[in-house]
Parts: structure tokens; sequence; C-alpha cells
């Protein structure tokens, strides 16, 4: 069933039960059926037609919910601007995506509409004052929704992912989903993350109850292990970082998470600690592991099992989820993974993303046809990943290039290089990974003019105007040259020993 038929159906069955919970505020099915309707015939009376890209600016809640399924109604794609990030890059990632309308949260600062703004803007409330309770559409467009991720070239790309992913993960939530509760569901993941719409889809196709977990919350573990508690949340999405404050908070508050069936991990590398290990001995609920880029969504899942003490520290990637297909390249032919293979991990199958808005070149480069042993040919997403088939499951061994992940975000160091070097006084510069997997913090190395010292409040001013908070480096560091290697390129591995930064 198409995407939108398939939630507006979920509205009609579950019309009396509560869709979201904002704010101590509950929200029904039927509330969220009549407002999403009469944004989305707004509109289209505005010219929103399948296809088109609208940008929405809000915050996590009711609002930002009931414009997503609008959106999505009239057949646009979902493009996902956070509030939390610097105006110019809300400004490139609209531009980037082509979207003629931004959607805001009348209690959010505007993204920005002057004369030369490529695009019309209106707030998500005085859209919905000024509909009507005409015709009630329910269209599926080509794009459900647009993530912006880091860009070496220097700008943020944005990711064009199709609806028929989020219909085949909510199909495959629901058959995996072996619980009698509903799944009330946390709806905690940053805007700009495509968990979110994890969270919305699966939630809603359940019949289930999204609660929305404001930024506040969201950081205190201590206040999320309350609100778990309070809000008896049967289902959670977190970044791993989160699991593991979550841990530590929960023993110290005494809280007692009886309701909780289901932790989802993702956006970076799970590491099973002893926090972890305790934590989940006293719940009656699963850890489950899964792994996708942007590019893809959820493409594997590992469920562990009990007893957790005899959890590994590095859980699999697990098998392929939602329809995704697991494939290597040998020869330059696409093939299943058989035991003991070690390869870069080439996606394939229905939950592949259309591309990369406004760039047909890196989509080319990252989506390939290649030939599949036994003649035919896949459309192949190339994830970078180094990954090994061991005992019938997928394990993550490294990256084959230098891109990172920070707080499960991924980070690619060539956009915050060209920033850095953007700055006057900066000759050359180089970011690298700190700390476990390099997923910790960041490190910029900076190689001055002499004759033009640079401060580093200076670079960390620049960074933060134009780039996400987990992408400004942690330290900066001055050095007189960059290492290269025999090929010339910069040495990251011994950048790590040229000397210590100021914080």
């Amino acid at each position: 069933m198409p995407l939108t038929d398939m939630l507006v159906a979920a509205c009609a069955a579950h019309s009396n039960r509560t869709a979201v919970t904002d704010d101590g505020t509950d929200y029904t099915y039927a509330q969220l059926a009549r407002a999403s309707a009469r944004i989305a015939a707004a509109l289209i009376d505005r010219g929103a037609s399948p296809g088109d890209a609208i940008g929405l600016l809000a915050p996590r809640g009711w609002w930002r919910c009931v414009a997503v399924l609008g959106i999505w109604r009239a057949g646009a794609a979902v493009v996902a601007l956070d509030p939390a990030l610097p105006p110019e890059r809300l400004a490139r990632i609209a531009v980037g995506s082509g979207a003629a309308l931004v959607l805001r949260d009348g209690a959010v600062p505007s993204v920005g509409t002057g004369p030369d703004a490529p695009w019309a803007e209106i707030t998500v409330q005085d859209l919905h004052r000024t509909a009507d309770d005409g015709p009630r559409p329910s269209l599926t467009g080509p794009v459900a929704y647009a993530v912006a991720t880091s860009g070496s070239t220097g700008v943020p790309k944005c990711v064009a992912v199709p609806p028929v992913v989020l219909e085949d993960l909510a199909a495959w939530h629901l058959d995996t989903w072996d619980r009698p509760e509903t799944p009330r569901t946390t709806h905690a993941a940053s805007v700009g993350f495509d968990v979110g719409f994890q969270e919305l889809v699966t939630t809603w196709s359940a019949g289930g109850t999204l609660v929305v977990v404001d930024d506040k919350a969201r950081r205190d573990p201590f206040l999320l292990a309350a609100l778990l508690a309070d809000q008896a949340v049967v289902r959670a999405f977190l970044p791993v970082t989160s699991l593991h404050a979550l841990a530590v908070a929960v023993p110290v508050t005494g809280h007692r998470l009886t309701a909780l069936r289901e932790i989802v991990v993702s956006g970076e590398r799970l590491v099973v600690n002893e926090e972890v290990r305790a934590l989940f001995a006293d719940l009656d609920a699963t850890l489950v592991n899964q792994y996708g880029p942007s590019e893809t969504h959820v493409v594997t899942e590992h469920r562990l099992t009990r007893p957790p003490a005899q959890w590994p520290v590095h859980p699999p990637l697990g098998g392929p989820a939602a329809r995704a297909e697991l494939l290597r390249r040998t020869g330059g032919v696409l093939a299943p993974f058989t035991e003991g293979d070690e390869a870069e991990l080439v996606v394939a199958g229905r939950c592949l993303a259309v591309g990369y808005l406004g760039d047909d070149r890196l989509t080319a480069d990252r989506f390939r046809e290649l030939p599949y042993t036994g003649g035919d040919r896949r459309r192949g997403y190339l994830t970078g990943d180094l990954v090994r088939m061991e005992g019938g499951l997928l394990h993550f061994v490294g990256r084959i290039d230098d891109q990172l992940k920070v707080r499960g975000y991924r980070v690619e160091p060539g956009e915050i290089e060209a920033v850095l070097a953007a700055v006057p006084g900066v000759r050359q510069a180089a970011v690298i990974g700190r700390g476990e997997d390099r997923t910790t913090a960041l490190d910029a190395y900076v190689v001055p003019d002499p004759d033009r010292p640079v401060d580093t409040a200076v670079l960390r001013a620049a960074c933060a105007a134009v780039l996400p908070d987990y992408m400004v480096p942690a330290r900066f560091v001055s050095v007189a040259e960059l290492p290269l290697t025999a090929n010339g390129k910069v040495a990251r591995r011994e950048l790590g020993n040229l000397g210590t930064g100021r914080d």
C-alpha cells in the first residue's frame, strides 16, 4: 500500500487512539487526519504537486508531525530543516534541495526570506488556519523526504528517499514486533536525522503513540529515564551514546522501566559495556542493533537476546532488513556474501535512495548499475563500509575512506577543511577523529600563514557560523606543515602525533 494511503488508513482505523503525546497533551489519530488533510489541501492550493520539495523548519512536536503527513498527502517531499542549525547552512540545504517553499513553525525564526531567497516561506500555523475543509487529498509522490548529510566537496548534500523505503520499513517493524503491547514509541531523533521518519511511520502504521521528547530530555539521561518511566514507553529509538548515558542514569534515578520492551540503536557502531549489560539484565526488553546509511535507511538488523552477560562488546550488524540486498563486488560483479568474505558493502534492492538532489554526478558515482552474478544487473549503493561475513552475519570492520561518525552523524572531513581553508591566515587544514573508532570528537590541524597568524577563537567561530555543532572541532592544533603519504595525500594517521592543541 502506498505510504500516504497506509497512514491515512491507520488514522481511520485508530481514530480514537492517541497518535501523538506532546508536552502533556494527547492528540488523536482523528485530529492528525483532519489537520494533515487541511495542510495538504492548502499546499495544493498554493501550487504544490507530487515531486515538489518542501522545506520543513520545525522542532519535534505535534505541529511538525501534522506538517510531515500533510506534505506527504500533497505528494511532496519533506526537506528536513533543523532549527538548531546555523541560518547559512539551512539556506544551503533549502537551495540544494530545490525547495520552492519552506513551511515553518511559527515559534521558529525564519530561515531567511530576502529578495534573493529562491523560496517562499509560510508558517505551519498560518497555513493550517487558512485552509478550508474541502477535499481531503492523499497523494504519493516520487520522494518522501530529503535529509542533508556532510559532503566532501565542502557543502551538504541532500539524499532523496522514495516512499517505498518507509513502506517496507513499516512492514518490517510490524512483522518483527512480537510483543502484545502497542509500540508506544519515543519521538526523540534529531530533526535532520532519518530515524525521525522511522519513528513516525513505524509507530503510526501500528496504531501506536508517539511520545515527543524535547531537546532538554533528549540530552539529559536522567530526564530521559524519568520520561520513559512516567510515559510508560514501550519502544525507544536511541543513538548509541544516549544508550550508554541512559544505562548509567537509570540505576542512579531508581526508575523502573517496566513498560519498556525494545531499544533500537543506530547511527554509529554499537559498543556493549557493563552498564548496558546491567541495564538489560533488569529489563524485559530486547536491544536491537540497526545499520544503514542515509542513502538506504535501515538495511541490517541484529536482535540481542538474553542473557546480556554474554553479549559481545561489538555485536554484529546482522542480516538483511526491510528487503535490502547485501552484496559485495568481486571482479566488478556483484555477488552475495559467503562465510569469511571481507569486502565493501554494496546495498541493492527497494531500499535505495533516488540519489542526491541537484547532484547527478555524485549520484552516478555512488549509485551504480553493476552486473550481478547470474547474468542480470543491480542498481547498488557503494557504502564505503568494509564488512566481514562471520557466522552468517555481517560484522563492521572499518571505512575504506576518511569519513567519520560523530555522535551518530556522518562527517566528511573535507567539508570542515573547506570552511577552515577559507579563513584568512589559514594555508592548509586537515581534520581527523579522536577516540575509539574515531567517533568521540574532532581535531583540526591547521597550517597558518606565518605572516598572518589566526586565533583559535576565529577558527571556531568560522566553523560554528556554517556547520552544525557536532562538526565543530573540539581542538585546533597549529602545525608547520601537514604530513604526506608517498602519493602526496595527507597522512591522517600521523596527525595525532604532531602535538597538542587548544580546546
